[in-house]
Parts: C-alpha cells; sequence; structure tokens
C-alpha cells in the first residue's frame, strides 16, 4: 500500500512538470487569428454582425428561443403519436396520447402566433429600428 502511494505520487508529479506545464506555457503562444474568424463568421450568420442596437438582439434572441419552443412541441407531437400507436388498443393509453396531442398542438399554434407577433413588431414598427414604420411592397 505504501508503494502505491510513492507510485501514485511520481506519476503525478511527472504528469505535472513534464505534460501539463508545457502545454500550459506553449498556450500563450497561439495564433488566434483563426479563432477570430470564426467569431465573425458565427456573428455575421447569426444576425448579430454589426447590431448595437438593442431591439435587434433582442428580437434575434426572442426568435431564437421561440424556434426552439417549435422544436420542443414538435417533439411533443411526435412523442404523443408514438404512445397512441404503442397502446394497442387500451382506450385510456390513446385518450392519453390524444390529450398529448390536442396540447402539442395548441402549443404549436400559441408559439407560431408569438413568432409572427415579434416577427411584425420588430419588422414594422418604427421604435423597434427594423423598419420605416409602414409597410412596403416591392412589385
Amino acid at each position: 500500500m505504501k508503494n502505491l502511494k510513492k507510485l501514485s505520487s511520481i506519476i503525478f508529479l511527472f504528469v505535472t512538470q513534464f505534460i501539463v506545464v508545457p502545454a500550459t506555457l506553449a498556450a500563450g503562444n497561439i495564433d488566434t487569428t483563426a479563432l477570430d474568424q470564426q467569431d465573425v463568421a458565427l456573428m455575421n450568420n447569426s444576425g448579430l454582425a454589426g447590431n448595437s442596437n438593442l431591439s435587434s438582439i433582442i428580437s434575434t434572441l426572442i426568435q431564437t428561443a421561440l424556434g426552439f419552443l417549435g422544436v420542443v412541441f414538435l417533439v411533443l407531437t411526435i412523442l404523443a403519436g408514438f404512445k397512441w400507436m404503442m397502446s394497442e388498443g387500451n382506450e385510456d393509453e390513446i385518450k392519453k396520447a390524444k390529450g398529448s396531442l390536442k396540447n402539442s398542438i395548441i402549443g404549436l399554434v400559441i408559439v407560431l402566433a408569438a413568432y409572427a407577433i415579434t416577427y411584425s413588431v420588430f419588422k414594422y414598427l418604427p421604435f423597434a429600428g427594423g423598419g420605416s414604420g409602414s409597410i412596403t411592397t416591392t412589385p
């Protein structure tokens, strides 16, 4: 047991002295230009590049959250359908699955309505910074 403690101490010292310390010191010499380019590409693709406007950032975050909720309700709908298929004719389980399906469809409609309202508010109202306050269509 005493030899095992000595061996583990020696292994720990070896790892820290010859692996961890040089790797930590080498981290100061890393060229980060590629990482900076990835950051710029991420900001451009997310729609947040150059948006110092608070309302633009908030609208993007709200739309992202509502999109995530849409995915959640889609998964709930699929799970309710799966429960219905696996109920094997049991009326109680079919009733529960129908209730789950109904609730997930109602939730999906609510999320779609919230997305449409958020999009309209942040796109067409003048205080939101996204538009001029009037709806214009191009022929």
